[in-house]
């Protein structure tokens, strides 16, 4: 969604909890004029807790009880950012991570849940913890692979499972397992800190639990408190032990180290402290909710269902505390309708003293679960109207005046001598240039050799700009790299969307240290640029490279042959899955591995293949696999036969186009191909959306490059080695001549040039 006002405030999101989604999703439908959200989240899928238990039972899938928060964003117009948060700068009001530059903001709001409590020795080191549960499930998928490992069918024992915890969680976790598995694979046990479970409820309810777990051959074992663990081993303070092949950790949690090391006031167990209002006690432009925060007068449990009573009263708060107005109490119940799971399709209520159990109490848990879920798989139409065209009067003063078009939309010198004295304090002694006395020209002093240019742009294709810069200077470098050239600089072109100083030094100070990492890396200076600000964020690049004047590394015709070996190093789709992104019908793991790709350098690649003998290559961009390969077929005036079952696509990208989802170029890029024979492919549906991927437009996509026949197999076998997992043989050169028969699965491409 784009506001046509400036952007004048930022409000930081950390963790993809239940009252973080619901608050998004609601901002989404009243949204304030002027004020920019940005989600962080160490993974772009996030769980719904209460139906954890229902996975590990195996009666949900993954989808079915993870929210998509990739896709709540893009729906939503709020930046999205995947990665660890390792601590705030509280002074600075910048949210810092471990592998990339910090992140700026006004309101900062927590909802990053706890962590497994492994105080007690060898804890840390030899039990499997649930907590944060968005890892658990890819523990709990490990857990079961090594299980089938060590599961020998002649052998009489079973392996043997404790889980640690005599709460709810550790009653849903024991059961859901011992209904997963076999009874004759694995011996089940439940580990109690005193002789009864679930203390702080009716007594029925821990009655009916230990039943429950009697019924299902749960071995339940009263009065053990752990004290020590060793490798498979648990040790109560009775002097008792424990032998197990595995041990599952569900104790009570506690709060993450970093909240009290930026300087946030916490409570004896690291939560951090809040007020009635859900602001940090120390801290008003800090909120927190869910596990993450306690409120100091009055604490509530633990629980998903306050986290989602909270949503509102935040969202509120938030709202609120922008616009100057007074904020609103979040009073927690003192009690609320507990639903657990017994393992199969069976479930235990309670509330207060009311005790109810049956498979009709199942039901009634997965419509609540369900209608939750529901919220962030049916995302309504948001309608765009008036009032997003004008700032609130409690912002206004903040605002930047409106701007002008051509020079006059430049970033202000200020901004910008700023965030260049910070990022490049050596830019003006820097060996590789010189500057004119105004400062904007660069005078490059060259070596005899040929200058080899190329210019790149590309816009927020995703919604981070340090990764956005990142992969801009990746993409414009990429088609250097297909020539045996040297990069040697840079001169960068910047359009920031129109925002209020501070915003903009932001992301431009993030831009900037995406596209200088990026350009570090192949040792290419910045030596230039221009800013400007318009509706979008883009990010474009002119690469110098040079190259020696006796190279024989250009294309040349009789550097290869009919029957030489095509090779890609990277798979295809992106178009189709950024498509399905702005549809909002992509999955964010699909996203994920595509903009991992876009992220990886072509250089080595590059490398590779001219030492397998490769001396004809380009990169796959703008115009598609096709349109890309016609201009290198005609640079050496042969044909192309193609295995459509050999060429890599990302994942979820044919299914995508399989349901039509195309990029606004794929028309475009057809159009292109003047000469493509189809004759013999197979017309099935997965074989016409393959098809369809051939003319997707690829950004920071992989090279195609003619390989030697006798080499490609080592060529590849190193290519994977490099890094590039998904490097293949996709087909053969061919001269203008009839060929042999098509198969199946082939598609012959030639060039415009005919014999």
């Amino acid at each position: 969604m784009m506001n046509s006002v400036p952007i004048v405030k930022d409000i930081c999101f950390v963790g993809g909890g239940h009252s973080h989604a619901l608050v998004l999703r609601s901002w989404a439908m009243r949204p304030i004029p002027g004020v920019r959200l940005t989600l962080v989240s160490t993974s772009r899928q996030t769980p719904y807790s209460g139906m954890l238990p229902g996975l590990i039972a195996g009666h949900y899938s993954y989808d079915q009880i993870h929210i998509d928060l990739l896709r709540l964003c893009h729906w939503a117009g709020i930046r999205f950012i995947e990665n660890t948060v390792t601590g705030i700068d509280l002074n600075s009001k910048q949210v810092q991570f471990d592998d990339r530059p910090p992140l700026g903001f006004d309101v900062l709001s927590l909802d990053t849940g706890s962590t497994p409590d492994l105080s007690v020795p060898g804890s840390a080191e030899f039990v499997t913890p649930v907590k944060p549960v968005s890892g658990f499930n890819a523990r709990w998928e490990q857990l079961q692979l090594r299980l089938q490992e060590s599961t020998d069918p002649s052998l009489s024992k079973a392996v043997s499972i404790g889980v640690v915890g005599s709460g709810a969680g550790g009653f849903e976790l024991i059961t859901a397992i011992r209904h997963r598995l076999k009874s004759t694979s694995a011996r089940c046990y439940w580990f109690m800190r005193s002789s009864e479970s679930m203390g702080g409820r009716a007594k029925q309810v821990g009655k009916l639990a230990e039943q429950a777990a009697i019924d299902a051959d749960i071995e339940i074992v009263r009065g053990f408190d752990v004290v020590r663990v060793e490798s498979g081993k648990l040790i109560a303070a009775d002097g008792r032990e424990a032998m197990l092949d595995e041990i599952i950790w569900c104790t009570a949690a506690t709060g993450p180290d970093w909240p009290s090391a930026c300087g946030l006031d916490v409570d004896k167990r690291g939560f951090v402290s809040t007020n009635a209002e859900l602001q940090s006690t120390s801290h008003e432009f800090v909120f927190a909710t869910g596990d993450i925060g306690t409120q100091v007068d009055t604490p509530n449990a633990k629980a998903g269902v306050f986290a989602v009573r909270q949503a509102p009263v935040l969202l509120e708060n938030l709202r609120s505390f922008l616009l100057g107005n007074r904020l609103k109490h979040f009073v927690p119940q003192s009690d609320f309708l507990s639903l657990m799971a017994t393992g199969p399709q069976h479930a235990i209520a309670s509330r207060g003293s009311i005790v109810l159990q049956g498979e009709w109490v199942w039901r009634w848990k997965n419509y609540i679960d369900q209608k939750f879920m529901d919220k962030f798989v049916d995302l309504p139409k948001l309608n765009m109207n008036e009032s997003l065209n004008k700032l609130p009067k409690a912002l206004a003063s903040n605002a930047t005046t409106v701007r002008c078009r051509g020079c006059g939309a430049k970033v202000g010198g200020n901004i910008l001598e700023q965030v260049l004295e910070d990022l490049l304090p050596d830019a003006l002694s820097d060996n590789h240039s010189e500057w004119s006395p105004a400062g904007d020209t660069a005078v490059v002093d060259l070596p005899t050799t040929r200058l080899v240019q190329s210019v790149d742009q590309i816009n927020a294709i995703v919604a981070d700009p340090y990764i956005l810069g990142r992969i801009a200077a990746l993409h414009a470098m990429s088609d250097v790299f297909t020539l045996d050239a040297t990069v040697h600089s840079a001169q960068v072109l910047i359009t920031l969307p129109e925002s209020e100083g501070a915003i903009l030094e932001r992301d431009l100070r993030l831009i900037m240290q995406g596209v200088l990492s990026a350009l570090s890396e192949e040792s290419c200076a910045l030596i230039g640029g221009h800013t400007t600000q318009g509706s979008d964020m883009a990010v474009g690049l002119c690469i110098n490279a040079t190259i020696k004047f006796d190279s024989v590394n250009l294309p040349v015709k009789h550097n290869v042959t009919a029957g030489d070996a095509i090779i890609m190093t990277k798979p295809i789709g992106v178009g189709a899955v950024f498509a399905g992104v702005m549809q909002g019908v992509a999955h964010g793991v699909d996203v994920n591995a595509v903009v991992d790709s876009m992220l990886q350098s072509n250089r080595l690649a590059a490398s590779v293949l001219r030492q397998h003998g490769c001396t004809v290559m380009t990169d796959v961009t703008g115009f598609g696999l096709l349109g890309h390969l016609q201009k290198l077929l005609e640079s050496i005036e042969l044909d192309a036969q193609l295995d459509l079952t050999q060429i890599p696509f990302f994942d979820g990208a044919v299914t995508l186009a399989g349901k039509g989802v195309r990029s606004s170029l794929w028309e475009s890029n057809k159009l292109t191909v003047s000469r493509l024979d189809l004759t013999g492919l197979a017309h099935d549906e997965l074989t016409m959306a393959a098809q369809d991927l051939l003319f997707d437009p690829q950004t920071s996509g992989g090279l195609v490059a003619v390989v030697p026949w006798d080499s490609y197999e080592a060529c590849l076998n190193v290519l994977s080695t490099a890094g590039f997992l998904r490097a293949a043989f996709v087909g053969r050169l061919e001269s203008h001549v009839n060929s042999d028969q098509h198969n199946g699965s082939c598609i012959r491409v030639g060039s415009s040039v005919m014999d």
